[in-house]
């Protein structure tokens, strides 16, 4: 299922699937039925924003898992779920979906599922400037590093967004 945003990357921003025939659909809680329990791992080396899209489709921050982390949610099986990487935004993914809808299951089923969030496929040169990234960590060793000029700015700007506090990442200035 395609997903797509209603403009920029923002908190505020809604999201829309678009199903195989073309319909598409807010993502947002629809209603409060069916109990489901969950357990989000982060498996992924980064921290991870958890998200919850709420009854207007608007995103609302859950908890922050560093790598290794898990926390227990008890939710709804119609309550859409996201994971961002805490610095830069990135999507994250379970299985091969970036929202998260419990599986709808048969019967009262009352037992904790895990579910683990780990990164998508990045593009080579995505990994590369990521690896390079975390390793420099200072903007102006950026520059000495000799890269043509275009990966040098894409470079920087990553560091400077990884390097940022926590408060200006989580928009909490």
């Amino acid at each position: 299922m395609a997903i797509f945003e209603d403009g920029a990357r923002n908190d505020d921003a809604l999201l829309f699937e678009v199903d195989e025939t073309g319909a598409q659909e807010m993502v947002r809680s629809i209603n409060s039925d069916h109990h489901v329990y969950i357990r989000f791992t982060n498996v992924s080396s980064r921290p991870v924003n958890v998200w919850w899209r709420d009854f207007e489709g608007h995103r609302r921050f859950y908890v922050l898992l560093k790598s290794g982390e898990f926390c227990d949610i008890n939710t709804f099986a119609t309550h859409p779920w996201e994971f961002t990487d805490q610095a830069t935004g990135e999507r994250y993914y379970i299985g091969e979906n970036v929202i998260f809808r419990a599986p709808k299951m048969r019967g009262d089923v009352r037992y904790r599922t895990n579910w683990n969030i780990s990164i998508g496929l990045r593009s080579l040169r995505d990994a590369a400037l990521m690896q390079v990234a975390t390793s420099v960590l200072d903007v102006e060793k950026v520059a000495d590093l000799g890269l043509p000029r275009v990966i040098s700015d894409d470079l920087r700007q990553l560091v400077e967004i990884l390097t940022r506090p926590l408060q200006v990442q989580r928009g909490l200035e």
